[in-house]
């Protein structure tokens, strides 16, 4: 367990180490677009779409100009281990320039990087298996902004522009999940099968969703437990292994106060665990250690105390 709690903490740093790299340096990549990513059902037709692929290496996109209006990011992970990808930009009354500029500023690997507290995240899918493809839909203003991923490969830059083929409807959700400091609401109803969720940050500081399924009957108090346990690396009796933390196709990438993102859920029967691993910068403290942790039930299998 401490093995994938940590890795999935590290996202954070992934993801700083992707802004320092490249995001004071525009125009990087942003001539090597790639044909659209392979195929798939997609849950948004109707939308404007940016394909982009991962490798171990690099990010590539179909292209570099989006319409603005809700677009879906439909990603493709050719890596050899899990990734996502969500759109950056800079914050409010903040310029590119300014917030490459903050992104310049070395951190540590293991904190989460302060730039992003003040940046625009607007979402993505949660964590794609190697060879899998995921999908969100985002809401895109004009301007400036870059792909990003949990990875440390460098982000392309994009620009969002309006267009005959911006589309401002919302979709269908089939959940409704609000985000705060720190807590989620909305898991209550989960559905089984293929589903899209409405998720939105109600909260001042910016969040994610890691989902993993977890035996049938554990309890709040095991997870609790667990995460308590997770910076020793000494287990304690009673508490969960990492064998018990299975994959889950549902999650979000990082998304900032007041914006909203639909993202994809293909969950079968169980019980399953949200968590959220950004960093509080008041505490120092990831947002799970501060409660933000909801265990919920799909289908038939009892619903646990969250």
């Amino acid at each position: 367990m401490q093995e994938k709690i940590t890795r999935r903490a590290a996202i954070a740093g992934a993801l700083a180490g992707t802004a320092v790299i490249v995001l004071h340096k525009p125009g990087v990549l942003a001539q090597q677009a790639t044909p659209s990513a392979e195929a798939m059902p997609s849950m948004f037709p109707g939308y404007p779409v940016l394909d982009i692929t991962l490798t171990d290496d690099a990010i590539s996109v179909g292209s570099t100009t989006i319409p603005t209006g809700n677009v879906v990011l439909h990603v493709i992970n050719n890596g050899s281990t899990g990734n996502s990808a969500g759109l950056i930009g800079p914050g409010e009354g903040q310029t590119m320039d300014e917030l490459k500029a903050a992104a310049a500023t070395p951190v540590p690997d293991d904190e989460f990087p302060p730039f992003l507290y003040g940046a625009t995240l607007l979402g993505g899918p949660g964590e794609i298996e190697p060879g899998k493809t995921g999908e969100a839909l985002v809401t895109v203003t004009a301007g400036e902004w870059a792909v990003m991923v949990e990875g440390n490969q460098p982000p392309v830059f994009v620009t969002a522009a309006d267009s005959p083929d911006s589309n401002t409807t919302d979709p269908t959700a089939q959940l409704e999940v609000t985000v705060g400091d720190f807590y989620f609401k909305g898991f209550d109803n989960v559905p089984a099968g293929p589903a899209i969720w409405k998720v939105t940050n109600e909260g001042k500081q910016p969040h994610m969703i890691a989902v993993s399924q977890v035996p049938d009957g554990t309890t709040f108090d095991q997870i609790m437990a667990t995460v308590q346990y997770m910076g020793t690396g000494t287990p304690v009796p009673g508490t969960l292994e990492e064998g018990d933390f299975g994959p889950a196709n549902a999650g979000l990438l990082l998304l900032t106060t007041g914006k909203s993102c639909w993202v994809t859920a293909d969950l079968e029967d169980g019980t399953y665990v949200a968590l959220c691993f950004v960093t509080d910068p008041a505490t120092h403290q990831p947002h799970i250690m501060e409660g933000m942790v909801n265990l919920f039930t799909v289908g038939s299998v009892a619903t646990p105390t969250s």
